[in-house]
This record gives C-alpha cells, structure tokens and sequence, in this order.
C-alpha cells in the first residue's frame, strides 16, 4: 500500500481527492493501474465510505480515474487523460468552482450565440436524444449530469477550438458540490429552455439564456455551500 498521509476533519473528500491527484501527477498511480480498494482507502484515510466516494467520483468527473465494472477504480490510459493534464490541479473546492464558473460565463454565451446561428438540424436532433436520455434517467431515480447538452450546444458551432475547451472544461464541473446537486426537474426545465433557445435561431436570446442558466448554477450551490459553512460555525457571521 502506497503512502498517504491521514486527512484532517474538514473538507475531507476534497483532501482525499488533493492527494490522490498528486500521486497521479508524480506517477505513483500510473495509467492503468488500479487504485486502492474503498476499503482501504477508508482505513488509510481515516474517513467514512461517503468521504471516499465523492473523492473518487470527483476523479471521475475530472477524467483522470475510470470504472470498470466489477473490478473497481482505475488510472486512465495516458492518450484518454493528456489532454486535460495541465488541469488536474483542479479538484472541487470552492475557490476552483468559482474559477471554473468564471471561465464557462465568459465563454459560454457566445457558444450559445454562434451556435445559434450554425446549428444544422442533425445538431437539435441530437441534442434532443440527450435530453430525453437524461430525462429517462431522472424518471428512474438515477442521476445523471447535463454535460452532454452543453457540449452539444458547443459541437452546433462547428468550432474544433470551442468543442476541444468545452471538452477540457466541462468535466471539472462538479456533478455534486459537498453531496448537494440542483433538483433534477429544475436542471431539466433549465436545459430544456437552452434546446428550445437554440432552435429560435435568435442568438441574443440564446446568449441572454446560457448566461442567466450559469448564474442560476453560481448561485445554487454557492448558497450551498454558505449553508454548510453555517452549519459547521453556527456563530459565524
């Protein structure tokens, strides 16, 4: 078993995830090596099953660690991690939440815009399979996150450079912020106003559109995450 130090009692999935992304960095986990069961990571970490799962599933989202069905957690392959590599130092904390929303508001809107006004009608079909995929699995209790509308808002642009930053970016959105996600039906209406945006051929409204939906999400979680900081210092002020 690799050496880990043991984590404090604060913000712990995101420590977990800290040292877990620096073993990578120093390829102490190497591509395609597996990680340490969540057992074991539990009694080195000194930490409950939930602290290691969201550690795990933020590496996940940020492409860097891979599951395999039935075996556990897995390092990706080099060629499937290269490219976001010089962005593995961002882990979900609120300082890189923040960073990464300020990206996706400057951004993101004239995505929208522009694809507005390039979107073929394959492009609103395959947006619209999305939607209904994700729609399905909202009905059947599991959750599964929007990135896919926003990168299918970003491919109608027809851009290479706008598809390849949004591929880079989006996966270090995090599905959860401290366990707390936006309602799937909230999310869902959301989406549904930017596919129906698209379809206007209005790029003002669709610009108008991303822009208020980003900051609706800066919002949620940052109120969030002042909650939970409320919680933690009651006498905080």
């Amino acid at each position: 078993m690799m050496s880990f130090s043991q984590v404090k009692p604060t913000n712990l999935s995101h420590q977990i995830s800290d040292q877990l992304v620096e073993a990578i960095k120093q390829d102490k986990l190497t591509p395609g090596q597996k990680l340490p069961s969540e057992r074991e990571l539990m009694e080195t970490f000194k930490v409950g099953r939930s602290s290691v799962r969201e550690a795990l599933h933020s590496l996940v989202a940020l492409k860097l660690v891979e599951v395999r069905a039935g075996k556990g957690y897995y390092v990706r392959e080099e060629d499937r991690i290269s490219h976001g590599k010089d962005l593995v130092q961002f882990t979900i904390s609120e300082k890189d939440f923040l960073n990464i929303m300020e990206a996706r508001e400057a951004l993101e809107p004239q995505i929208a815009r522009l694809a507005t006004q390039r979107a073929l009608p394959e492009d609103l079909q395959r947006l619209e399979q999305t939607y209904v995929d994700i729609q399905q699995a909202v009905t059947q209790g599991r959750y599964q996150y929007t990135e896919g509308i926003h990168l299918g808002i970003t491919k109608a642009t027809h851009n290479p450079v706008f598809i390849r930053l949004m591929e880079t970016l989006l996966p270090l959105f995090p599905d959860k912020m401290r366990g707390r996600t936006i309602p799937p039906e909230e999310e869902l209406q959301m989406h549904r106003k930017l596919i129906d945006g698209l379809s206007t051929g209005d790029g003002e409204l669709m610009e108008r559109l991303m822009l208020e939906h980003l900051k609706a999400t800066r919002t949620f979680y940052m109120d969030a995450l002042r909650e939970e900081s409320y919680s933690e210092n009651p006498d905080w002020r």
